[in-house]
């Protein structure tokens, strides 16, 4: 009887095989290594031939569901405890009328797989968390190393599972399916590629919940919240009730017409440059002659309109250096750079904001004068080095600077590059390409980071913010925790209260997150770098993201944000600010960065923590109303801290 049955069952698997192309198909994400949401009803969805059954195996009672006539299938799976085991999942597809010789191979342990058949391997249950946003939230380990290195050099987690999405985008309509890297868990070797936000957030939670932890990591760097946004929300602010009659969001090749007209241009422009280029390959020639280049201080007034520009550095080492590995850092330029040392290329970066770390190989160094050369393109707008960075050569532990003063000479003068279409800042396109697709994917929380590409449109962040979270929960079907980074510190100090862009997305993050219900701030006001919108302190930003997540995601009772004003009194010639007791007791300090306003303009006004949730701030005058604000500058000094240690964020609040 074995004996027939399993001739019967190879049959059926030659049937099906010689059938029509295989139609049996998950979605991207459904891969070996992915997390599954604890105690939760996962869904599992895909593809399949019409009319055949599909069987689920492996997560629990054995599941089953027919494909529907439009060639889709979808299941439930039951909820499940947290388990770091891994566990496969077999999903396969048999014709009409023949589930009963499968199931019957189900419960004898014995052959499965009549049909197509997918097995997902190595899967765990756990928390998972939905990370997006633009380039912070995307910055990885390797661009954090001078703060990190010590903490990921001998750090190894396989129960934390990170999944990052490539670019993609689509204009015309939400998509099916995502293309996605594969899931990897976390060790020293492949964690360069991480991102350091969510790889601190998701370490600290994995250690303290002791369950596995998934990062479904879904960021573009450069975009807006529109991109993030489904059409028909978008459709509904008055900025955008025209927007979608465009012939980008109807023309399926709009974008490959666009890009290559837009790729012409810019090769035709790159091409220019370098027929014009006067020194571009001369400067390698043993005799050429560096006499007649101008000295000058890199971050000096040197610019002299686009195009290409070299600069030449001489550093003499002695013997006991020459040919050892070594790394130069040219701190970070606009736009382009190539960078050479004694004739060979080492490196180069094609846009300004990564910083400038190459590595010197072994035996390029020698005794005596070494040449470094760096070929720097301006493109557009201002070329210049980054001050404040790091500008030298590392031999082991020792540093030789390179100096502010470098020779240097322009090879070409260029009009400014013919601009690009960034795509992928399209309205509503990464939604439909890097949200959409998830559908009901079960999650614990969600962390964004972003806001410094909206601006422009600073005073409706709020709305746009509000609106973007409330239809991703609607797709989801929960209104999950939600955490919104407020953006750092970065670029100047001023000597007064200042007003900008900047000032205003934090402010607006500010009121998203009192708005929205089940959402906190996670406040990093002090992690910022004045010469860097891509601070390198991620340890200390997720860890305020992990804190915020304990809070909202796990409910612990724990301190989680810094110090937020409730309420605001003037008392004799003082403001007397009020913190929530759940932001815990302030920290004594010597309070700065904090303005009133007084005569319709802010001033810098003395103040002082007066008790463990009070603040009084000093009135210049006899007023009856005014308005409170603290840390309002792009790099502000932050002093107001609860005994937690987590700053304040950046606030204003109305005194009477």
């Amino acid at each position: 009887m074995k004996k027939i049955l399993l001739t019967f069952i190879c049959l059926l698997c030659c049937i099906s095989l010689s059938a029509q192309a295989r139609t049996l198909r998950l979605p991207a994400f459904f891969a070996d290594g992915m997390v599954l949401q604890r105690d939760a009803k996962n869904p599992v969805w895909g593809w399949g031939k019409p009319g055949w059954t599909v069987f689920i195996n492996g997560m629990g009672k054995p599941i089953k569901t027919k494909v529907a006539e439009d060639g889709t299938w979808k299941v439930y799976l039951p909820k499940m405890k947290a388990s770091s085991q891994g566990r496969n999942m077999e999903i396969f597809s048999v014709p009409v009328g023949k589930e009963d010789i499968v199931t019957m191979s189900i419960n004898n342990n014995g052959m499965v797989g009549i049909g197509e058949r997918i097995t997902i391997k190595n899967i765990l249950i756990g928390d998972v968390f939905l990370c997006s946003g633009q380039s912070n939230m995307e910055l990885p380990i390797r661009r954090c190393m001078d703060v990190v290195a010590d903490k990921v050099k001998d750090y190894s987690n396989p129960n934390i599972r990170y999944l990052k999405l490539p670019h993609q985008y689509n204009y015309n309509h939400p998509n099916d399916d995502v293309i996605i890297k594969p899931w990897q868990d976390i060790t020293p070797d492949n964690c360069a590629e991480v991102s350091g936000i969510c790889y601190f957030m998701a370490r600290e939670l994995q250690e303290k919940e002791n369950v596995p932890i998934g990062i479904i990591n879904s960021a573009v760097g450069g975009t807006r919240v529109e991109a993030w946004t489904p059409k028909e929300v978008l459709a509904q602010f008055p900025a955008y009730k025209d927007e979608f009659s465009k012939t980008k969001y109807t023309q399926v090749d709009w974008t490959d017409s666009i890009a290559r007209l837009e790729n012409r241009r810019s090769y035709e422009w790159e091409n220019e440059a370098m027929k014009k280029d006067e020194i571009l390959n001369k400067w390698k020639n043993a005799d050429y002659d560096f006499s007649s280049w101008k000295t000058t201080n890199i971050f000096g007034n040197w610019f002299n309109g686009n195009g290409s520009y070299w600069f030449h550095k001489v550093v003499d080492l002695k013997p006991e250096y020459a040919g050892k590995p070594a790394i130069i850092r040219i701190g970070a330029m606009k736009d382009a750079d190539s960078v050479f040392v004694n004739g060979k290329f080492i490196g180069n970066t094609t846009y300004e904001y990564p910083p400038r770390i190459y590595k010197i190989p072994a035996g390029l160094l020698k005794a005596g004068n070494n040449e470094i050369m760096v070929h720097l393109i301006s493109q557009s707008g201002r070329g210049n080095f980054t001050k404040g960075k790091l500008y030298q050569i590392e031999i082991g532990e020792l540093v030789f600077p390179l100096g502010e003063e470098w020779q240097y000479a322009q090879g070409s003068k260029m009009n400014p590059k013919p601009g690009s279409t960034y795509f992928v800042d399209g309205n509503t396109g990464l939604y439909n390409a890097m949200i959409a697709p998830f559908k009901d994917i079960q999650l614990k929380g969600i962390l964004w980071y972003q806001g410094e590409s909206n601006m422009g449109n600073t005073g409706d962040y709020a709305q746009y913010l509000e609106a973007m979270i409330g239809s991703w929960r609607k797709q989801l079907g929960k209104d999950y925790p939600f955490v919104i980074m407020q953006l750092p510190g970065y670029q100047a100090k001023h000597d007064q209260p200042f007003e900008s862009g900047w000032t205003q997305i934090r402010h607006q993050q500010y009121i998203a997150a009192k708005n929205i219900k089940n959402a906190g701030l996670a406040p990093t006001l002090d992690t910022g770098e004045y010469n860097d919108i891509h601070p390198q302190d991620k340890p200390t930003a997720g860890h305020r993201a992990a804190l915020q997540m304990e809070a909202l995601a796990y409910g612990r009772k724990i301190v989680s944000t810094g110090p937020q004003p409730v309420s605001a009194k003037i008392n004799k010639g003082n403001v007397i600010v009020t913190f929530s007791k759940k932001t815990g007791k302030l920290k004594k300090a010597e309070l700065k960065t904090i303005a009133v306003k007084v005569d319709g303009k802010y001033q810098w006004a003395n103040a002082e923590v007066t008790g463990d949730y009070t603040m009084s701030v000093a009135l210049p005058s006899d007023i009856t109303a005014t308005t409170v604000r603290y840390c309002w500058d792009d790099y502000p000094t932050p002093t107001l801290y609860n005994i937690e240690g987590i700053p304040a964020p950046q606030f204003e609040i109305e005194a009477k």
